[in-house]
C-alpha cells in the first residue's frame, strides 16, 4: 500500500513537473512579448497610413468628379450653342437663297416691264 503511494506521487510529481516545462515554454518571453507589441504598433502605424491615404484618395476622387461634372456640362452646354448655330446658319441659308430668288424674280419683272415699256413707247 505504501509502495502505490510513493509510485502515485512519484508519477503525479514527474507529470506536474513535465506539464510546468511545457506551458513554460508555451508562455511567450519578455522579449517575444516585446517584439509582439512592436509589430503590433508597426501594423497599427501601417493601417493608420493607409487609412489616411484611402482618405486623401477619397477627396481627390471627389475633386476629380466635381471637375469632371464642370466639364461635362461646358460640354453640353458647347454643344447645344453649336447646334443653334448649325439651326441659325441653315436657316441663314435658306433666306439667303429665298432673296436670292426674290431678286431674280424683281431682275426678270424688271426686264419685262423695261419690254414692255419699249413696246408702249414703239406704238
Amino acid at each position: 500500500m505504501i509502495y502505490k503511494t510513493i509510485v502515485f506521487s512519484l508519477i503525479t510529481g514527474l507529470f506536474l513537473l513535465a506539464a510546468n516545462q511545457t506551458s513554460a515554454q508555451n508562455a511567450p518571453t519578455k522579449e517575444q512579448q516585446e517584439q509582439a507589441q512592436e509589430l503590433a504598433k508597426q501594423q497599427a502605424k501601417a493601417d493608420e497610413m493607409r487609412l489616411s491615404e484611402a482618405k486623401d484618395l477619397k477627396k481627390d476622387t471627389k475633386a476629380l468628379a466635381k471637375i469632371t461634372e464642370a466639364n461635362a456640362k461646358e460640354a453640353k452646354r458647347i454643344d447645344k450653342e453649336a447646334a443653334y448655330a448649325a439651326k441659325q446658319a441653315k436657316r441663314a441659308a435658306r433666306m439667303e437663297a429665298k432673296a436670292q430668288r426674290n431678286r431674280s424674280e424683281a431682275d426678270n419683272q424688271a426686264k419685262k416691264a423695261a419690254k414692255a415699256t419699249e413696246r408702249s413707247n414703239d406704238n
